[in-house]
């Protein structure tokens, strides 16, 4: 497999270098999304794995959206085999309409942080982020493509809340969740103007906003 513009432990080795040992990478699915939770992936490799290099096992692991639904099975799997701890944390829908999606993102780093059987020295996060941690925050613009921990972490979140919001297609159907996972695709939109917000709908969010504004004006 190329190892051409994957993702690499070039900064996690930069950070070992620098004296922090348990480097945990963070990343988010969901937070664009019409419907469903924010899901939140944190991992952790052991120094020594970081040390060893990239190994073949390990590069299955991309950025989430570079791969298929297949491919993020396998990477998933790769990271539950190499890595020292990982952790996935939900916010709902309801949470995300109530503090806002980057207070939902902080509830969800405060929970997975809470379930690790160990505690990161560091953390790198996908994005541009300044939450208030007893642990050193480092925000990485486009980590996902950069940093195979970070890499790790947006697999485990995106599988996750596949699964999860996949199940809503019996419950609510209609919605074609299972196909756009809550994204505001064309079709998706339609539904919503046809059909109406489901339960798990984001009220906050436009065009859900505006639309359920103009039903209770109708009304």
């Amino acid at each position: 497999m190329a190892r051409r513009n994957r993702p690499t432990f070039t900064l996690e080795r930069e950070l070992l270098a620098k004296g922090f040992r348990l480097i945990a990478g963070v990343d988010e699915a969901g937070r664009g999304a019409l419907a469903g939770p924010l899901s939140l992936g944190i991992v952790i490799y052991d120094p020594t794995v970081i040390e060893s290099g990239e190994t073949d096992e390990l590069l299955s692991i991309n950025d989430s959206k570079k791969l298929t639904s297949l491919q993020r099975l396998r990477a998933y799997a790769a990271v539950s085999a190499c890595s020292l701890a990982y952790r996935c944390a939900m916010v709902s829908h309801r949470t995300i309409d109530r503090i806002n999606v980057n207070g939902a993102t902080e509830e969800a780093l405060k929970r997975s942080l809470r379930s690790l059987p160990v505690i990161p020295d560091v953390i790198i996060m996908d994005g541009n982020f300044s939450f208030r941690s007893p642990i050193p925050i480092i925000p990485v613009r486009r980590g996902d493509a950069s940093s195979l921990t970070i890499a790790s972490a947006s697999i485990v979140a995106k599988v996750t809340r596949d699964r999860i919001i996949s199940k809503f297609d019996a419950i609510y159907p209609g919605y074609d969740f299972s196909s756009h996972k809550g994204y505001g695709t064309r079709h998706h939109i339609e539904t919503i103007r046809r059909s109406g917000a489901s339960p798990i709908h984001r009220r906050s969010y436009e065009p859900l906003k505006s639309l359920v504004a103009g039903r209770r004006h109708e009304d």
